[in-house]
């Protein structure tokens, strides 16, 4: 499997219940799209993992991975990430993105200055923010119309204008 297209879907939470099921803390947009990944593997590809069964219950995500016969079993699975490869997914959308296909991006002022590069994409409720290192300390630029201009994936290039107080600029 091509490592430079394996993403981090979602991590395994506490186990649930007495007959294997756990919490899954998805990184997916949605459990739907979870689902329909349908290849989920550790870290370095060496166990792929199979639900019986995935779903919504009191808001959180509930999976039963079909080799979980216990409590035990599921909470050895605890806080293990879940990868899966971006082939499995669905194409994007025109100004969609996958967050591994925006990390290591250069981020550039409109006036050609080099602000830093993607390190991660956060979102604390209020939208997605691209996480940069600026003058050694770390900032965040709100994804949306007004500050990101242009986003070049093939080119790894961010074209920014950012609102003012987020840089020196302004």
């Amino acid at each position: 499997m091509n490592k430079l297209n394996f993403i981090h879907v979602a991590t395994f939470g506490p186990a649930i219940g007495l007959k294997g099921e756990i919490k899954l803390n998805l990184l997916t947009s949605s459990i739907d799209a979870f689902k329909s990944i349908d290849h989920y593997y550790n870290f370095d590809s060496s166990i792929e993992w199979k639900f019986n069964s995935i779903v919504l219950r009191k808001d959180k995500c509930i999976g039963h991975p079909s080799h979980c016969k216990s409590r035990n079993d599921a909470e050895a699975l605890r806080n293990q990430k879940i990868f899966s490869s971006k082939d499995f997914f669905s194409s994007t959308k025109i100004n969609e993105y996958y967050v591994v296909d925006l990390i290591d991006c250069e981020i550039k002022h409109k006036n050609g200055a080099l602000i830093g590069k993607v390190i991660n994409l956060d979102n604390f409720g209020a939208g997605d923010l691209l996480e940069t290192v600026y003058k050694g300390k770390k900032i965040y630029i709100p994804m949306n119309e007004d500050n990101v201009l242009s986003i070049d994936i093939e080119k790894k290039i961010i074209i920014i204008n950012p609102i003012q107080g987020i840089l020196e600029y302004d």
